[in-house]
């Protein structure tokens, strides 16, 4: 309840816009580096290509669905404007950026430097997105919600849960892609959008997340 009753409130609406925009620009960095995406967004990737849809639209699909169920299910107090703008807003920038981006570097990802760059610039700019999302407060995003919602359900701690739904997601994704007849034969290009990108979103963005948190995007809110 205190979501909607903060000081600054115009201020953390244009921070969490800000934040959005450019969570998309950090995905998509992630993306075009081709070492995988986060869980959620692998598993929306794989599908959304399989039905032959943009990543945008089917991303915005899934997310209210989400949300639905969690107002549902749970309660309104983790669904804000945020969380609206979390869901139109980052799979659309994505499909934006990437658009702008893969074309200019076209002729430089064969390289693996310039893929680990894309890759290193993917990591620290999505974490600072999301510690900006977080601080502005107005809202969870909606796969978040649902960890949320799950965890106050089962009295599992919120990070352990975390772990289950992404290896569930990926799992998911993998399936729908052919990604596990690709594991199970050996053929790894089989299996896209999930690679060393996902495992570093999936178990090691809090601590820079909590950085950022800390020294950046709590000083820009104040």
């Amino acid at each position: 309840k205190d979501m909607f009753v903060q000081h600054n409130m115009v201020k953390r609406c244009v921070l969490s816009v800000l934040s959005i925009i450019i969570m998309g620009f950090g995905i998509s960095l992630f993306s075009v580096s081709g070492f995988g995406v986060d869980p959620f967004t692998s598993m929306n990737m794989n599908i959304s290509s399989t039905l032959g849809i943009s990543y945008g639209t089917y991303q915005l699909i899934v997310n209210a669905i989400i949300i639905i169920f969690v107002v549902i299910v749970a309660h309104r107090g983790l669904v804000g404007v945020g969380t609206v703008f979390n869901m139109v807003g980052v799979g659309y920038s994505c499909e934006l950026f990437e658009g702008l981006i893969r074309p200019l570097l076209s002729d430089s990802l064969d390289s693996a430097a310039v893929r680990i760059c894309l890759l290193a610039a993917g990591i620290v700019v999505l974490c600072f997105s999301c510690s900006l999302f977080f601080t502005s407060n107005v809202g969870v995003g909606p796969y978040d919600s649902l960890g949320f919602m799950l965890s106050n359900k089962t009295n599992i701690p919120y990070k352990w849960v975390r772990v289950i739904t992404d290896i569930t997601v990926i799992v998911i994704g993998l399936i729908v892609s052919g990604g596990i007849k690709g594991l199970v034969t050996g053929d790894l290009s089989q299996i896209k959008n999930i690679g060393i990108g996902t495992i570093i979103t999936a178990f090691m963005m809090g601590p820079l997340v909590n950085f950022f948190s800390k020294h950046v995007s709590a000083k820009i809110l104040n």
